[in-house]
């Protein structure tokens, strides 16, 4: 789904959860770009640690490593 649409969903989600109060359309908008952004970081910030946990060989600390290295094992 296409950002702007996104956000128009949620504005009006945003809408009918105010008791659809008029004249606020504004600030539900404001209100879906600011939640989608944080959710969109978020997202991001969780994803960039998945990658930084994703175990290596080569990057691992752990003692069987080291021992496995030491004799050639894996």
């Amino acid at each position: 789904m296409k950002k702007h649409e996104e956000i128009q969903k949620l504005a009006y989600d945003l809408f009918e959860k105010s008791g659809k109060a008029h004249g606020r359309d504004m600030d539900h908008w404001l209100e879906a770009e600011r939640l989608l952004s944080g959710r969109q970081e978020s997202e991001h910030a969780k994803a960039v640690e998945a990658a930084a946990s994703k175990e290596r060989p080569h990057e691992r600390s752990d003692a069987r490593w080291h021992e496995a290295r030491k004799t050639g094992k894996k």
